[in-house]
């Protein structure tokens, strides 16, 4: 299975918000990128997820969240041997 990913809301049916699915395979990444000057948060549905932040390296386990501040670039990696699936919600201002 490959990369999944699902728009929950995006302009212009939001003025300030992006949402989205995604569900990762095992070895999948979504890809380092920084959402400039957006914010986001990630909550884990199922499957471990790393969450790489700046210097940072942190593993989330379903239920969490996680609040990447804007300007920071990270990435969300499926190191696991089971389909990772989380949302996000990003500002758009």
């Amino acid at each position: 299975m490959f990369m999944q990913t699902h728009h929950i809301i995006k302009p212009p049916e939001s003025r300030v918000l992006k949402s989205g699915r995604v569900r990762l395979s095992p070895g999948e990444e979504i890809g380092e990128h920084v959402t400039d000057k957006r914010e986001e948060i990630i909550i884990i549905l199922k499957g471990t997820a790393t969450l790489e932040k700046g210097n940072e390296t942190i593993q989330l386990n379903p239920g969490q969240t996680h609040f990447i501040k804007e300007n920071v670039t990270h990435n969300v990696r499926n190191m696991s041997d089971q389909d990772l699936e989380y949302l996000y919600v990003v500002s758009l201002f």
